[in-house]
C-alpha cells in the first residue's frame, strides 16, 4: 500500500468512526430520556405564611408516599396547625393545571386543609363557605398564580373538565379547585350549591 492509499484509507476509517460516534451521540439522548423516570413537581408559595415548597410528589408512574408529610404540613390549617393527608387527586389536578398555564410563577396557595372548627367559624362569618367543604377532606385548594391574569388558572382548570373549579374575582382574586365531581362557577354564583 502506498503512502497515498494509506492516508486515503485512514481518512475513510476516521470518517466512518467519527460518523458512527456522531450517530450514536444523536441516539443516546433519546435512550437516556426514555430511561429517565417521569416526574411531577409542584412549586408552591403560601400567601398567608410566606412558606415555599418545591416537591416532586410523583415519579415513575406512582405517588411518592414519603412526600405526604411535607405536603400536608405546607397545606395545613394555619389557624390551628392541624393537618390531614391531602388527596393525591388534588395534587395531580394542581400539577395538570400548572402545566396548562403560561405563567412560570409558583402556585400561590391561600387555603388548603380546613379543620372542622375553622370551617364552621368561616361559614358563620363568610358567604360561600360550605358546611361540608372539600377543604375539610384535604380535597380542595384556593390559589392564584398570575396576578396580571387571575382568571388564567380558572380557564385552565375548567378546560380539564375534572373536579371543581370556581373563580372568585374579588378584591383578592383566587380560584378554588377540588377533586370532587366536575363543576364550574364564577362567584357570586353558588359553587356546588355552596359546597366548595
Amino acid at each position: 500500500m502506498t503512502r497515498r492509499q494509506h492516508l486515503r484509507s485512514l481518512t475513510r476509517r476516521t470518517l466512518l468512526t467519527t460518523g458512527l460516534a456522531g450517530a450514536s451521540a444523536l441516539v443516546l439522548p433519546t435512550i437516556v430520556k426514555a430511561d429517565a423516570p417521569y416526574k411531577r413537581t409542584l412549586r408552591m408559595q403560601s400567601l398567608n405564611s410566606g412558606e415555599r415548597l418545591t416537591i416532586t410528589y410523583w415519579a415513575d408512574g406512582a405517588h411518592l408516599p414519603e412526600t405526604d408529610n411535607a405536603i400536608s404540613w405546607f397545606m395545613r390549617d394555619l389557624r390551628n396547625q392541624k393537618t390531614i393527608k391531602m388527596s393525591p387527586d388534588l395534587l395531580d389536578l394542581m400539577w395538570e393545571i400548572d402545566q396548562l398555564t403560561a405563567s412560570r410563577a409558583p402556585l400561590y396557595t391561600m387555603s388548603g386543609y380546613r379543620s372542622p372548627e375553622t370551617n364552621a367559624r368561616l361559614a358563620a362569618h363568610s358567604e360561600g363557605v360550605a358546611e361540608n367543604s372539600f377543604h375539610m377532606q384535604g380535597m380542595a385548594m384556593d390559589l392564584t398564580q398570575n396576578f396580571n391574569d387571575p382568571g388564567e388558572l380558572f380557564r385552565a382548570a375548567k378546560s380539564l373538565g375534572r373536579g371543581g373549579a370556581g373563580f372568585y374575582p374579588t378584591s383578592r382574586p383566587f380560584v378554588h379547585i377540588d377533586a370532587g365531581p366536575p363543576a364550574t362557577w364564577v362567584y357570586p354564583e353558588p359553587g356546588r350549591g355552596d359546597d366548595d
